[in-house]
């Protein structure tokens, strides 16, 4: 099943609101022998009838609220029925407690447990969550408890693609939604960690990179995510573009901090200035559950990347790059491939000549030096433009004009 979020929908059946309560209440009633019907039901019949001094139901909310209210205590489960009238029941009732209560939010709430707690198949909960979702308003918090409710409920189960969660659709639930920072932050940390939980860390960096930026400095949550989304950054074996973390609005405020320092390092420096860092601080990796290894490998990557991007068309000794990346230069091949794998560079290893010929490269960070090599690039480029529209135009006038000349006939130009 496809979990469908849209705008809210319409969701009234026809008929009055007593036969709507009539329908509902005959709903909760199944499974129960005739008895228990009977006794299940006569509340709802007794609420119903006129009372002195009460406005009729199409005239007030509050008189509306009271019969809704028997229906919502009544409602512990999901009931017993096809999927068609499950649907049909909970559309209704949500419908109703979402037009006559001024604050739905108790009521929603509970049914959103009555759902999730249901001994039932998972599919069904889906959508009745997704039509609860699509049924409130945009900005309303019930959306934040509704869909959190099912992305718990799709993490449980491991199906987590049910949900096609994608960023840019977060984004703008954030945007809409009317609440704080804090819940802001804490549903991008849950979506993360329901990510991980699936064994998609890749997938849940980009949200543990908004919930960092979303915090305001005098959060008291905010180090700690600027913190985990180094962590991450440092770990995975996918990111070496660390421009989104620098970009944080509030990085400074970790700037201090040991792991801020190896983050720099991995940005800007060498083997060198990160072997210095592990001199000190090697053993604040287990406390952040940081594999030196691993780290190792990924240092070497990322300076064998910076080589390569000052040498882009041009041939890189083997010698060369063994000492850049402190390795054996029989090993220089294996880490080239590992380079290109990671698709951080581009080019030709040349075993004859013990070289590697860049054709292009990734680059970390773009200091001023990587401008002004850049500018030098495409000044080159121009240049050679240049020389080859010269020598275009040059070999054009040498090639005689066709035409035709004057009086009986023209001269075709031979070719």
């Amino acid at each position: 099943m496809t979990v469908t979020i849209s705008d809210s929908v319409p969701l009234y059946s026809e008929g009055t609101f007593d036969e709507h309560i009539q329908e509902l209440a005959t709903y909760l009633a199944r499974g129960r022998s005739d008895e228990d019907r009977t006794t299940f039901i006569r509340p709802f019949v007794d609420a119903l009838l006129p009372k002195e001094g009460r406005a009729a139901f199409d005239e007030s909310q509050e008189a509306r609220r009271e019969v809704l209210q028997l229906v919502l205590e009544r409602t512990t489960g999901i009931g017993e029925g096809s999927e068609r009238e499950v649907e049909g029941f909970f559309n209704l009732l949500v419908a109703y407690v979402l037009h006559d209560f001024p604050d739905p939010t108790a009521p929603i709430e509970a049914l959103i447990n009555a759902i999730v707690s249901a001994k039932k198949a998972p599919v069904i909960k889906y959508r009745l969550l997704s039509n609860i979702f699509n049924a409130t308003p945009r900005s309303s918090p019930l959306r934040l408890k509704t869909y959190t409710a099912l992305l718990k409920l799709a993490s449980t189960h491991d199906e987590m693609d049910v949900l096609h969660l994608h960023k840019a659709e977060v984004d703008k639930w954030l945007d809409e939604w009317d609440i704080d920072v804090e819940d802001r932050a804490a549903f991008c940390k849950s979506i993360a960690d329901a990510l991980v939980k699936a064994g998609q860390p890749s997938k849940a960096y980009p949200y543990l990179i908004l919930r960092a930026q979303i915090l305001p400095t005098t959060s008291p949550n905010a180090e700690k995510a600027l913190i985990e989304v180094i962590v991450d950054g440092l770990r995975l074996t996918s990111i070496f573009n660390f421009e989104p973390i620098l970009a944080l609005p509030n990085i400074t405020f970790v700037q201090e901090h040991c792991l801020f320092k190896l983050l720099k390092i991995f940005m800007g420096r060498g083997l060198s200035q990160y072997q210095a860092w592990l001199a000190e601080h090697e053993g604040e990796l287990s406390s952040y559950d940081l594999d030196k290894v691993a780290l190792d490998k990924k240092m070497r990557l990322i300076t064998l990347t910076a080589l390569a991007s000052k040498n882009v068309g041009k041939e890189v000794p083997y010698a060369e790059i063994a000492q850049a990346i402190q390795v054996p230069e029989n090993e220089v091949e294996s880490w080239v491939i590992q380079t290109i794998r990671a698709k951080l560079i581009l080019g030709k290893l040349n075993q004859p000549t013990r070289t590697f010929v860049v054709i292009k490269s990734t680059t970390r960070h773009f200091t001023p030096d990587d401008w002004e090599t850049l500018d030098r690039r495409l000044t080159a480029w121009k240049d050679a433009v240049l020389e080859v529209l010269q020598v275009v135009t040059a070999a054009r006038k040498k090639v005689p004009s066709s035409g035709g000349g004057g009086g009986g006939g023209g001269h075709a130009a031979a070719t």
